[in-house]
Parts: C-alpha cells; sequence; structure tokens
C-alpha cells in the first residue's frame, strides 16, 4: 500500500544524503530502483522533472542523485550528490551513457507534486517478443521524508511503494494467466500480499503486478516465464532489499 502521508519520525530519519535529503533520497532511489528493474546500464537515459521538483531539483541536487541512481550507486552512498561528475569522468574514459534532463512546468492534474520520470533505452532483443526491459519508463513520485510511490510502468497505471518486493509479469491477456502465477507461487510458499492486472485492450498486451512476502526464487521465475502466454518476468526489489 503506498503512503500518503509519513511522520515527522520518517521526516527526520532515517539518515539521507544531499543538500535537501528528503527529496534527494527520493529521487535517488527511485532512479537506482529504476535501474535494478532494467537490469543494466542504459544506452541513454531521460530524467523529466515535474511540479515542485521542476521548480526545485537544481537546488536539491536531485539531477545528481537520479544520475547516480542510474550508475548504479545506492541512495544511502555519500557519492549520491556526484552523479554528473562521475558520470562525465565515465564518458571520458569511453564509458557511461548519454543523460538528457528536462524540467515540466505543467503538472498534469492527477500527478504527486514532486514527480520525476525516468525513460531507459538499451539493446532490443534480437529475437522473441517485445520485452518491457529495452525501453523502460517509470513514472514516480518523492512523497517525502524518502519514501517514494511508482506511479506508471511503461504505460501501465501501478501503485507501489517499494516496501515489498514484487514481480511484474508482462503478458498476453488471456484467460488463466493470473490463476497460474498464483498456483506456482503458492507451490514455492510464496505468499501473495497484493495483486493488480493492467491492460492496454482485451486481448492485447497486459502487466500482472504481484507483491510478495519475502523475495521470488529462481525456479519460481524461471517457472513463470516458460509460461506460453508470458512475455516477461521482471524482479521488483524491495527498497529494504536494495
Amino acid at each position: 500500500m503506498s503512503k500518503e502521508y509519513v511522520s515527522l519520525f520518517e521526516i527526520f530519519g532515517p539518515v539521507m544524503i544531499g543538500p535537501s535529503s528528503s527529496h534527494t533520497a527520493g529521487v535517488g532511489r527511485i532512479s537506482f530502483l529504476t535501474r535494478k528493474i532494467f537490469g543494466s546500464a542504459p544506452q541513454k537515459a531521460g530524467i523529466h522533472f515535474y511540479g515542485s521538483l521542476a521548480s526545485t531539483w537544481k537546488g536539491h541536487a536531485s539531477g545528481d542523485a537520479a544520475i547516480a541512481g542510474l550508475l548504479g550507486i545506492p541512495p544511502e552512498d555519500e557519492r549520491l550528490f556526484q552523479g554528473r561528475g562521475i558520470l562525465k569522468e565515465l564518458q571520458a574514459q569511453g564509458k557511461g551513457f548519454p543523460v538528457e534532463i528536462k524540467t515540466v512546468s505543467e503538472l498534469p492534474p492527477s500527478w504527486h507534486p514532486n514527480t520525476v520520470v525516468l525513460e531507459l533505452t538499451g539493446t532490443p532483443p534480437a529475437e522473441g517478443p517485445s520485452s518491457i526491459s529495452h525501453h523502460l519508463r517509470i513514472r514516480a513520485s518523492s512523497i517525502g521524508g524518502g519514501s517514494i510511490r511508482i506511479d506508471e510502468i511503461n504505460g501501465y497505471a501501478v501503485n507501489l511503494s517499494g516496501e515489498l518486493d514484487a514481480i511484474l509479469v508482462h503478458h498476453h491477456d488471456e484467460i488463466g494467466v493470473i490463476a497460474i502465477v498464483s498456483h506456482i507461487l503458492a507451490a514455492e510458499r510464496i505468499n501473495i500480499a497484493a495483486t493488480s492486472s493492467h491492460r492496454k485492450e482485451k486481448g492485447d498486451e497486459a502487466l500482472l503486478v504481484v507483491e510478495i512476502d519475502g523475495s521470488l526464487p529462481q525456479s519460481a521465475l524461471d517457472l513463470i516465464q516458460g509460461l506460453p502466454p508470458i512475455y516477461q518476468v521482471i524482479r521488483f526489489p524491495s527498497l529494504g532489499g536494495l
């Protein structure tokens, strides 16, 4: 369940890095989590700040935090506010990737005031169905005290706080997918905390989001990935497991 409000204890803790520790940490966590979901360094990345973040991200060093996260630097690392400098050094060595940062003053009515959109692009798979991972677009919110909420993944509206591990099952929309996935998790003694299903159109592509207690064994992931309707299974690690 997402957290719209946070306590004073959460606002003053835990220890967070950055000139504005709350939103610097929030953006860093969103970015680091996005990199984990993507699975590797992207070929290029876009970072778009909306609402309040559009006017404050420079002062909060949120741009550095976002880049650091995409480089695989954890949000608690003291290098969090050095993202652009580290990326520049990597690029000078022929490594790294281009990053475009944009500010968007117009905020859609339903979006949180502190919204960031991250777009990562990699090399598409040579064969097989389209993959959610070679182009990943995540819209997320820094909701205070370093807490975050994932609002959208590749055009699918979701509601993930990062408090629990989850799996994202990108599949063809057809009867029985949810039941089969649930059966596999039950056989592996994985407790399902929450599920949600999102589709573009009936019979088209769909995204099943399953939040679980604990972590998913590789054996269960392989079984789900091997199902005929499944395009890809993506691990969504909890913030506690980063």
